[in-house]
């Protein structure tokens, strides 16, 4: 547990689990990873790392708030779980494989959204969606409210269902 501006440079957990709480500033210079196992990372306050923050195996779970989103974040294998508040989202956010979630509320959306393979299920609230949103393969659920449509929504094959509510 880190506060008040006094995390290391990097912060890395090589095997098992690995749980980082990152509070008021205080989120490594430049990357917060775990190799293998589960990763659970929690930044508040713009605490989140300065390049990124990735999960090269297993389940990973990230929460941002309050603007503490890292530049980027990426999942490469198995499940992933993104949630972001109050105009935390990364600039981009990628599953390569696996499923991905992806909640984005209060203009917190990423510039690019992509889902490779598997299923995609993007819900986008309160103006929030981002410049693009693509899923190559496998099925799309795409959800869109209060003016929160991206630019450009693509689904290159399977099924896709697109609901736009109050201009978006």
């Amino acid at each position: 547990m880190f506060a008040s501006g006094s995390a290391p440079v990097t912060s890395s957990a090589m095997t098992g689990d690995a749980v980082e709480m990152f509070a008021s500033g205080s989120a490594p210079s430049t990357a917060v990873r775990a190799l293998t196992g589960d990763a659970v990372q929690l930044f508040a306050s713009g605490s989140a790392p300065t390049a990124k923050s990735d999960v090269k195996t297993g389940d990973g779970v990230e929460m941002f708030a309050s603007g503490s989103a890292p530049t980027s974040r990426s999942t490469t294998t198995g499940d992933a779980v993104e949630m972001f508040a109050s105009g935390s989202a990364p600039v981009t956010s990628d599953a390569t494989t696996g499923d991905a979630v992806e909640m984005f509320a209060s203009g917190s959306a990423p510039v690019t959204s992509d889902a490779t393979t598997g299923d995609a299920v993007e819900m986008f609230a309160s103006g929030s969606a981002p410049v693009t949103s693509d899923a190559t393969t496998g099925d799309a659920v795409e959800a869109f409210a209060s003016g929160s449509a991206p630019v450009t929504s693509e689904i290159a094959s399977g099924d896709a269902v697109q609901s736009f509510a109050s201009g978006s």
